[in-house]
């Protein structure tokens, strides 16, 4: 919209693949106003005669006979007599992350075309991160001064992914908003990483088994069933543990404010072992290839995981055959509290976030951070002094 409105040089929007880059233009696209006279160019790792030929080919201009001094006029041309018709020009450059440098030169020189000190284009540069890793590059001074506005798309939470769910239901008509249980939420993020178009694809595949299997909702089973069906494990495994590396990454969660927790694995009062969770999804079961691996024939192979998301930690069952226990009671799915245990077979497991441990341990109700002015205080249970 600000580009609608605004004649100004360069815009730079950023995303992860699969994050709604080319919705994003095809909507700015299909709300343009009449005075509007809109280009796009897909990048394909075009030279600058190239991506000259294919501006002009948006502007209704056949430009294989000109040299690149006249394409480059006949584009001012073309601008000059928008402007004298009281149309505004936007040029979308998707994929822009494949320019080279020579080809962005060549993009810098069109916004600085002008008359009577308006811009006489604006362009919209959208791509991958690499584009800001380009753009912050020594060198790229002249080019950074020009841009107006620079935002970067991010993956959806687990809440917009419940949300972004609901629109697409209301937008398609269904009579029934909960068709997905709740519980299946955590696990679609599992699997798409916040991705749109992975979200669409995995929802797509559940609705479709629900509908051959006559299947009246979504639950957590059919996400899982449809992950296996399109041979998916989590993102994280698929992807590789995702950081958003962008200029914007001041904004990200240090790991320090993650949760910070371990489980302790006992067997007949025996401690078998203690395990950090310091990855996005820890799985448990017999076989060999999780995190933690069980030798019990009471445990499924695949029976369960422990998903991270937004510092806390859900535990899911994943259909064992014996079920999971948290405090004595089955689930499906339960957020882990501090001190919790649950039972996978023979095995029981707990729960212990460090922080409070810590706390546990020095007889206190919560440690506290103290700020650069204050001292470190300390909030005791009671006024008895205990020895340890």
């Amino acid at each position: 919209e600000y580009a609608m409105k605004v004649q100004d040089s360069f815009l730079v929007c950023t995303g992860e693949i699969g994050t709604g880059k080319t919705t994003l233009i095809n909507d700015a696209i299909s709300q343009r106003s009449p005075q509007s006279v809109i280009a796009r160019i897909q990048v394909a790792n075009r030279d600058v005669s190239e991506f000259m030929q294919m501006l002009l080919l948006e502007f209704g201009i056949e430009p294989y006979a000109f040299s690149k001094v006249q394409m480059m006029d006949q584009v001012k041309q073309f601008l000059l007599k928008q402007n004298h018709n009281g149309h505004k020009v936007l040029l979308f450059v998707d994929e822009a992350h494949r320019l080279d440098e020579k080809t962005l030169e060549d993009i810098r020189y069109l916004s600085d075309m002008e008359y009577d000190q308006r811009k006489l284009m604006s362009i919209i540069l959208v791509g991958q991160p690499a584009l800001n890793d380009m753009l912050d590059q020594p060198g790229m001074e002249h080019i950074l001064q020009r841009i107006r506005l620079r935002f970067h798309i991010k993956a959806f939470g687990i809440e917009d992914v419940a949300k972004y769910i609901q629109h697409r239901l209301s937008v398609a008509g269904a009579k029934n908003k909960t068709l997905f249980e709740e519980s299946c939420m955590p696990m679609i993020h599992q699997f798409t990483g916040g991705r749109v178009r992975l979200i669409n694809t995995l929802c797509d595949y559940a609705l479709m088994y629900c509908c051959v299997e006559k299947l009246p909702l979504v639950t957590d089973w059919v996400i899982q069933k449809a992950a296996n069906e399109l041979q998916w494990e989590s993102y994280e495994k698929r992807f590789g543990e995702y950081s958003e590396v962008t200029r914007f990454k001041m904004n990200m969660p240090a790991q320090s404010q993650q949760n910070l927790a371990t489980l302790v694995m006992r067997c007949n009062n025996q401690k078998q072992g203690e395990f950090e969770l310091n990855k996005a999804c820890l799985s448990i079961g017999r076989h060999m290839d999780n995190d933690i691996s069980i030798d019990d024939h009471k445990v499924s192979r695949n029976h369960a995981q422990i998903i991270l998301q937004s510092g806390h930690a859900y535990l899911h069952d994943l259909h064992s055959t014996n079920g999971t226990f948290v405090n004595k009671n089955k689930v499906n799915l339960h957020q882990l509290q501090h001190g919790d245990e649950f039972k996978i077979g023979d095995y029981i497991f707990s729960y212990v976030e460090v922080v409070k441990s810590m706390a546990n341990f020095w007889g206190v109700d919560s440690l506290e951070v103290p700020s650069e002015k204050e001292p470190t205080r300390v909030r005791k249970k009671s006024p008895v002094l205990s020895l340890v």
